[in-house]
C-alpha cells in the first residue's frame, strides 16, 4: 500500500470529512477523493459509508485506520531517529494539541519555540479523546487538551476555564441583542455542537444543562472541530453553535454574530496533561509557570 494514500485516508478519518481533510492537506477535494477510491479498489473493500456530504468509516475502515496509524508512526519514528542521529544536539518534543484549544495554546507553543529554537516540535493536532489515547500508548510527551474527567494515571496542569460564547448565523438573527443572550434561548435555534470522537465531553454537559432546565435543544449536527463549525456557518449554514471564546475571532466572521451567554456555564477547561510515568518537560514548565497569557519570550534559551 502507498504510504501517501494511507496518510490521506487517516486525515479523512481524523477530520471527519474529505473537504476538511483536503483543506488541512492544502489540496483540492477531487484528487483526495480519487486517492481514497484507489485505496478502496486496491484493498477491494468499502472503507466509508457515504451519505451525501457525510462519510462514516466502516468497520473495515476503522480497522485500517488503527493499523495505518501504527505503520505511519513507525515510519515517522524512523525518520525522527535518523534526524536525531544527524543532529545529536537537537531535542524532539512530541506534543499533542486539541482542535478545541488550537488558538488558546498558540502563545505557549510560540514561546517554547522562541525560547528554544533548536528544539524540534512534533505536534499532533487531533481530537482530545484521540490525544488521550496517544498519551496512554506512549506516543506523546505531553498533550494540550480539554481537562480529562478522570485523572487516574495522569499528571494535570489545569488552566483557567475559557468563556463560552454563542455564534449565530445572521440569517437566523439579523440584529444581535444589546446584552448577553439567555442560555436557554439557544434551544430555539438549530444547533451545531462540538462532539468528542469518543467518551463523554462538552456535548453531553451542554445537553444535560438544557434537559435539567426542561428544554430539549434542536441539535442538527455534531462536529469535532470549532474551525469546521465556523466554516459551515460562514458558508451560509443557518444554525448556531456554542464554542470556547478563544477559538472565535469576531473580526474574521462576516455572516455570524458572536454573542455572550448568561448564565455562561463553565465547560471548557484547557489543561496540560502527561502520563504520571513520563517526566515533565522543564522548558515547557518554566514558561507555564510565568502564567497565561504566556510570555513573548525572546529567542535566547531560558536560564
Amino acid at each position: 500500500m502507498d504510504l501517501k494514500r494511507l496518510r490521506y485516508f487517516c486525515k479523512v478519518i481524523e477530520h471527519g470529512s474529505i473537504s476538511q481533510a483536503a483543506r488541512m492537506l492544502n489540496m483540492a477535494q477531487p484528487p483526495l477523493s480519487k486517492r481514497i477510491r484507489e485505496l478502496e479498489n486496491e484493498l477491494d473493500v468499502i472503507l466509508f459509508e457515504r451519505n451525501g456530504s457525510r462519510i462514516i468509516p466502516t468497520q473495515a475502515g476503522y480497522h485500517l485506520y488503527r493499523r495505518a496509524c501504527e505503520i505511519l508512526r513507525q515510519v515517522e519514528s524512523a525518520a525522527l531517529e535518523t534526524r536525531q542521529i544527524n543532529n545529536r544536539n537537537g531535542k524532539v518534543l512530541r506534543i499533542g494539541l486539541s482542535h478545541l484549544f488550537q488558538r488558546w495554546f498558540q502563545p505557549l507553543l510560540l514561546a517554547l519555540h522562541r525560547a528554544h529554537p533548536t528544539f524540534e516540535l512534533n505536534i499532533s493536532v487531533l481530537d482530545s479523546s484521540h490525544l488521550e489515547e496517544k498519551l496512554n500508548e506512549g506516543q506523546l510527551d505531553v498533550a494540550l487538551i480539554q481537562k480529562p474527567y478522570s485523572s487516574e494515571g495522569y499528571d494535570i496542569v489545569a488552566f483557567e476555564p475559557v468563556k463560552l460564547v454563542a455564534v449565530i448565523s445572521k440569517k437566523l438573527l439579523s440584529t444581535p441583542p444589546e446584552g448577553a443572550l439567555p442560555f436557554l434561548e439557544l434551544a430555539n435555534f438549530p444547533l451545531i455542537l462540538l462532539h468528542r470522537a469518543r467518551d463523554t465531553g462538552t456535548y453531553e454537559i451542554l445537553l444535560e444543562l438544557f434537559r435539567n432546565a426542561g428544554v430539549m435543544p434542536n441539535i442538527i449536527m455534531h462536529i469535532t472541530q470549532p474551525g469546521a463549525i465556523l466554516d459551515w456557518l460562514e458558508a451560509g449554514f443557518e444554525a448556531a453553535t456554542l464554542l470556547p471564546a478563544s477559538e472565535v475571532d469576531p473580526g474574521q466572521l462576516t455572516h455570524c454574530h458572536v454573542i455572550d451567554i448568561f448564565p455562561a456555564p463553565q465547560i471548557f477547561f484547557p489543561a496540560m496533561v502527561k502520563m504520571t510515568v513520563t517526566p515533565y518537560i522543564p522548558e515547557l514548565m518554566e514558561i507555564i509557570s510565568k502564567g497565561n497569557p504566556f510570555p513573548n519570550v525572546e529567542s535566547s534559551p531560558l536560564q
